[in-house]
């Protein structure tokens, strides 16, 4: 009877500790979001939606902005997630590829479309792109994260458990990126992927907590997009994609890994020859999804 007690009461304890980061981190996004929206209008960093009104075009970098501080309420309040180096592993690789992000949505061109586009620019132009760039130092971080993954695994030389984690967090930043095309789509994608991750997890507790932070932002942000008032940009949707992308790495079984990293090839390839939006747009179940929460649009 007393083991049942303490085990309900430790159960109890580490419920309370995940709502309350997930209350706290979205009430520090409620109190945060508006002045962050005040800075990049004032700074001009501003684009047309489709009504052609100019609205703030970085709102992504709310993630990049809040994830350091809510990571450290997360250790404050012991959840267990928070409590070893892979809760400061998990920011390296978040806002770095954030940050690759940014510079993209600030300075790149677009003229070259998806890897293909990017590489033909570096071999045959001989021009590095920003979306190559964006490619190669994404790259580079995620390569780091999988040896640092199998180091604390004591896997050093596990090429397998360092190639696939390699994959699911590359592929996956550029997945989100490939939705963010209408409103609230990127987030829409991100909190499916979140379910799913979850539903197959193999290491539920030892890992969730730490992205509960993320999860709270993102479903106070999510309205915002939805009805058009901000864009998320690179910054938000490579972020999203490779939190995706850490949480496979981390919590789903080999086989889990393997066949998300197929779904992930598939996509991309897709997305090299056909468009996503006239694939939801034909689709009566993909576009009621697709179009919920927009209200008027």
């Amino acid at each position: 009877m007393a083991e049942a007690t303490q085990f309900f009461t430790a159960l109890l304890l580490s419920l309370l500790r995940y709502v309350s980061i997930l209350l706290i981190c979205y009430l520090i996004t409620a109190f945060s979001f508006p002045y962050l929206l005040r800075l990049m209008q004032e700074s001009n960093l501003l684009k047309p939606n489709f009504r052609e009104e100019l609205i703030p075009a970085e709102a992504g970098m709310v993630f990049v902005v809040l994830l350091p501080l809510t990571i450290g309420i997360g250790m404050f309040l012991k959840v267990r997630s928070f409590t070893t180096i892979n809760a400061i592993l998990f920011l390296f690789v978040v806002i770095g590829m954030g940050f690759l992000g940014l510079l993209d949505d600030l300075i790149g061109t677009h003229e070259h479309k998806g890897f293909r586009g990017h590489f033909r620019a570096l071999l045959k132009e001989k021009r590095l792109t920003t979306g190559g760039f964006k490619a190669f130092f994404g790259a580079v971080i995620a390569m780091v994260f999988s040896m640092a993954t199998a180091s604390l695994l004591q896997a050093h030389w596990n090429l397998w458990l360092i190639l696939i984690n390699f994959v699911l967090v590359v592929l996956s930043a550029n997945t989100i990126n490939l939705f963010d095309l209408r409103p609230g789509r990127a987030g829409k994608v991100f909190l499916v992927g979140f379910v799913l991750i979850l539903a197959f997890s193999k290491d539920f507790e030892n890992y969730v907590g730490l992205f509960m932070p993320l999860l709270a932002i993102v479903l106070y942000y999510l309205p915002f997009d939805l009805k058009a008032r901000v864009m998320m940009g690179d910054v938000g949707s490579n972020l999203l994609g490779a939190a995706l992308g850490v949480m496979m790495a981390w919590m789903l079984t080999d086989l889990g890994k393997i066949v998300a990293a197929g779904l992930l090839i598939i996509i991309q390839l897709l997305a090299e020859k056909y468009s996503f939006t006239k694939i939801i747009e034909n689709n009566r179940w993909l576009r009621k999804f697709d179009q919920w929460g927009r209200g008027e649009l």
